[in-house]
């Protein structure tokens, strides 16, 4: 029988690596720099920044925006933000599988812990299938709540209710699949249910003491962030540059940097949180101090 975990402790694990592990923290907290600033060039260089900024400016006028005026702003650029997108999944693919290696087994393989591997392979295809089951698996639910909506307005209130609270549940059931994809040699999927069954409370104590770490620093770091660069000349706006004349400036490379470390350490936490339940389920660590 698998050994539970702290919800607390598993929360806070990233501190506990940042103590035994700092070299490696900081490499991964500079890496995910670097992939930010790789993705911000691409916006740049293509302009979608610059398209992204225009429609913020229309959301924000007193009237709706009209369908072919989104489509005549964004539709332009819509190959390069998805390009940048596909981009941004690949690199962090690889960040994924240099802290799962390193978190699990303890390894660094390659260059500052980076390596093109099956682990790396496994996790980008488990992050598309994941994608696309919740997609799927939404559109099922807003379907059956149309069909009770048009029978009676309240049974179709309470599906919505009930199909958020479903999709919940069966995001924190497979948060799982890229540890256990790392350590099975598998897409993970169907062990991450295994590996939360019974846990369900636990992995969403754990998530949710984390996210609001992560919700309260990420507004002081992008802040802080904001204003050293307007510091230095560089108005940040929509947090996207609009052409590369504008990203090539001492502002953007300080929010880059800057920023970019902060959220790749915040977005470490959530890997180490899968981490430290796997290894407190095999008896790897002490049993918890505390518990919620």
């Amino acid at each position: 029988m698998l050994k539970t975990f702290s919800p607390s402790e598993a929360a806070f694990s990233l501190f506990e690596l940042t103590k035994r592990q700092p070299q490696f923290v900081m490499r991964y907290a500079m890496l995910s720099a670097g992939v930010m600033a790789i993705n911000l060039l691409l916006v740049a260089a293509t302009n979608a920044g610059e398209a992204m900024q225009r429609y913020l400016e229309l959301a924000q006028t007193e009237t709706m925006p009209q369908l072919d005026e989104v489509q005549a702003i964004l539709g332009p650029a819509m190959p390069a933000l998805i390009f940048s997108y596909v981009t941004s999944a690949i690199l962090n693919a690889f960040l994924a599988g240099m802290a799962l290696r390193k978190t699990l087994h303890d390894r660094e393989d390659g260059f500052w812990g980076l390596q093109a591997g099956l682990i790396e392979v496994r996790y980008l295809i488990a992050t598309v299938a994941l994608i696309l089951i919740i997609i799927v698996t939404s559109a099922l639910l807003v379907m059956i709540s149309t069909l009770l909506a048009g029978v009676q307005g309240a049974l179709g209130s309470l599906a919505a209710i009930a199909s958020m609270g479903a999709l919940f549940w069966f995001g924190i059931r497979l948060s799982q699949f890229g540890v256990m994809g790392a350590v099975t040699g598998t897409l993970g999927l169907k062990e991450s249910f295994e590996q939360t069954k019974g846990k369900f409370w636990r992995y969403t104590g754990a998530y949710a003491l984390w996210l609001v770490v992560v919700i309260i620093l990420g507004i002081i770091v992008q802040s802080l962030a904001t204003i050293g660069a307007s510091a230095l000349g560089t108005r940040i706006g929509s947090g996207l540059p609009a052409n590369l004349e504008a990203f090539a400036t001492a502002g953007w490379a300080f929010y880059t940097l800057f920023y970019g470390m902060v959220t790749g350490f915040l977005n470490l936490g959530f890997i180490c949180i899968g981490a430290y339940a796997w290894h407190q389920s095999r008896g790897d660590l002490p049993p918890p101090k505390s518990d919620l």
